[in-house]
């Protein structure tokens, strides 16, 4: 009997020992662990149509030179900006990253250039069937600097703030023959491209 109680209190001593080996063996495998986790974000330098949620380089909307409506026999000077691009509404505006400080700009010569010079002057025209209204383009609002027809570029100046800027591309159309012309809409459209 005594020899049984020993046997039964052993093992109970070992059941309670290996009970609190195992309470022991889950307190080690429980720890912690810390470091560092970086965080990045990549600004590329660039330009873009402000307003627009395109990220696309080509085949872009700058807008319309609108230069109105006026009577078939309107002779003198008038003046456009772009407005209506990608962005919507309003004047067309582009924004640069601060780091743009300065962009080139090409215009092409459209599809009528050199035509309707009995007319008026300016290196490019609108058309109307077969009568074309001269006009010219050029990268300042003072209209002192005119884009080439062959599409060479200008450089063009800009803050370097982040802000948005005009497109720098202004029309003008001199008509400078009293002649009435025939009524309708007049068009054509220009090749633009802007690089930094």
């Amino acid at each position: 009997m005594k020899i049984a109680k020993n046997i039964a209190a052993t093992a109970a001593a070992l059941c309670l020992g290996m009970g609190l080996a195992s309470i022991g063996l889950n307190a080690q495998a429980a720890g912690s662990m810390s470091g560092t986790l970086n965080a990045q974000m990549v600004l590329q330098s660039g330009c873009y149509i402000s307003g627009s949620s395109s990220t696309a380089t080509t085949g872009l909307n700058f807008g319309l030179l609108d230069f109105g409506a006026q009577p078939s026999t309107f002779s003198g000077v008038l003046t456009a900006t772009a407005s209506g691009g990608a962005g919507g509404a309003g004047a067309t505006q582009i924004t640069c990253s601060p780091d743009v400080t300065a962009l080139s700009v090409s215009v092409s010569g459209g599809n009528n250039p050199g035509q309707g010079g009995s007319v008026g002057t300016g290196s490019r025209a609108l058309k109307f069937g077969t009568s074309y209204l001269p006009y010219e383009v050029y990268s300042d609002a003072g209209l002192t600097t005119a884009f080439p027809v062959n599409a060479a570029a200008l450089s063009v100046t800009l803050p370097g703030t982040g802000a948005a800027v005009a497109l720098p591309i202004h029309g003008r159309i001199n008509k400078t023959s009293v002649n009435a012309m025939p009524a309708g809409t007049y068009v054509d459209v220009l090749q633009v491209t802007l690089s930094w």
